[in-house]
C-alpha cells in the first residue's frame, strides 16, 4: 500500500476556500519526494473548502501519494460511490474513512447516511468490482480504506478496541490516530495492540503535528475534538524563544522514542497550516 519503508510518514493539508488550485495544491510542495502520502482534508469543522477530489488528483499528478478523507456527512450512498469512482479514475486509491465533525443546530443539514463503517464497507464493495446495488465497475481497481483512532478512548473505553478491530475486519488497510504527545499512552497503545493480534496487515500511524505556540496549542485542545495537550508542553511552547521551532523539536523527539514499538508503523503530522513544518520534522529523519 505504502512504499516498503521502516517508518511511514503522512502530513496534511486543507484545500483554501478559493477558486485557485494552484495554491491549495502548492502548499504541499515541500512534502513531494518527502512524505509518505499527505491527506486532503474534507471540509473540516463543516466549512466548505475547495473540492478535496480535486486538490487531492492534483497532488497525485505532480508526484505525491494522497489519502483522500472522506466523510458520510455530506453525501448519500450515490454520492460517495461517486467520489470514489472518481479518485480511482486519478490514481487516489487510498482512502480515510471518516463520519465527519457534525453540523451545529441550525447549521448545514448533514445526510450521515454512512458512517465510518459504512464508508468501510463500501470502499470493500467497490474493490471487489461493484457498486452496492451489484452493477459491475468497468476496469475496476482495489481502494485501501482507513480508519481513525483515538488513543485516549482505547485507554479509557473498555470497548474501544473491539470497534477498531471490527473496522479492520471490515476491510480498513490502515489507522491515522487523533492528535497524542504522551509517550507512556502511545506505549500502552502499543501493547495493546500487539496483544489483540489483530493488526499484522494494518499500518498504525501516530497523530501529533507541529504546534506553532502555546495559545494556538491552547486553543486547539479546547475547541477541536480528540486533541489532547499536556499542560507540560504548553509550558514548553510559553517559555521558548522560537515556539515553532520547539512545537517541531517536540515531535522530532517523541518520533525518536516511538519507532521501535511493536505495531507502531509510523506518524501522522498535522494541524493548521502545517505543510512546511511537517516537511522539516520529516527531514529530520531522512
Amino acid at each position: 500500500m505504502f512504499k516498503e519503508v521502516e517508518f511511514l510518514f503522512t502530513a496534511e493539508t486543507t484545500p483554501d476556500v478559493s477558486t485557485d488550485l494552484a495554491r491549495s495544491t502548492g502548499k504541499v510542495d515541500d512534502l513531494v519526494d518527502l512524505a509518505d502520502a499527505v491527506n486532503v482534508t474534507d471540509s473540516p469543522n463543516c466549512k466548505s473548502r475547495l473540492n478535496s477530489l480535486l486538490v487531492a488528483s492534483e497532488i497525485r499528478r505532480n508526484g505525491l501519494d494522497v489519502i483522500l478523507q472522506l466523510t458520510g456527512r455530506d453525501r448519500n450512498q450515490i454520492a460517495l460511490e461517486s467520489v470514489l469512482l472518481g479518485a480511482l479514475s486519478v490514481g487516489v486509491n487510498k482512502v480515510l474513512c471518516l463520519s465527519g465533525d457534525q453540523p451545529p443546530e441550525g447549521g448545514p443539514v448533514a445526510v450521515n447516511e454512512l458512517n465510518s463503517n459504512g464508508l468501510i464497507k463500501l470502499c470493500a464493495t467497490l474493490s471487489g468490482g461493484s457498486l452496492t446495488d451489484g452493477t459491475l465497475v468497468n476496469d475496476s481497481l482495489p481502494i485501501f480504506s482507513g480508519a481513525a483512532d483515538d488513543l485516549y478512548d482505547q485507554k479509557s473505553k473498555p470497548d474501544a478496541m473491539e470497534k477498531l478491530i471490527k473496522k479492520i475486519h471490515q476491510g480498513a488497510n490502515f489507522v491515522q490516530t487523533q492528535y497524542c504527545f504522551d509517550y507512556e499512552v502511545i506505549k500502552a497503545y502499543s501493547e495493546k495492540l500487539s496483544l489483540s493480534g489483530s493488526f499484522e496487515n494494518c499500518k498504525i500511524l501516530i497523530g501529533m503535528g507541529p504546534l506553532k505556540s502555546a495559545k494556538q496549542a491552547d486553543w486547539m485542545r479546547k475547541n477541536l475534538w480528540g486533541i489532547n495537550i499536556s499542560d507540560e508542553i504548553l509550558r514548553r511552547l510559553e517559555l521558548s524563544d522560537s515556539p515553532s521551532e520547539t512545537g517541531e523539536q517536540i515531535c522530532q523527539e517523541l518520533i525518536e522514542k516511538i519507532m521501535d514499538l511493536p505495531c507502531i508503523d509510523g506518524v501522522h503530522l498535522m494541524g493548521p497550516n502545517c505543510e512546511k513544518g511537517s516537511a522539516r520534522i520529516i527531514s529530520h529523519f531522512r
